[in-house]
């Protein structure tokens, strides 16, 4: 299955706004815009690898589902 750069980034998007909801510590974390706009830098490939996923374990498509 195939995703768009932009699905990827808003997943990881999510995915960041997932994590930090608790524990974000200003001047320590990015800023959601300065991780976002970090994102918008990266390649496809890069984008991808940033998702932490593999082809056997935990899937781009299983990351995809639960971030999108």
């Amino acid at each position: 299955m195939k995703f768009k750069r932009e699905q990827i980034i808003n997943a990881l998007c999510n995915e960041y706004n997932h994590l930090f909801k608790d524990t974000y510590i200003p001047g320590i974390d990015l800023s959601f815009d300065e991780y976002k706009k970090g994102l918008e830098a990266k390649t496809l490939d890069e984008l991808i690898k940033e998702t932490s996923t593999d082809s056997q374990y935990y899937t781009l498509k299983d990351f995809m589902e639960r971030y999108e």
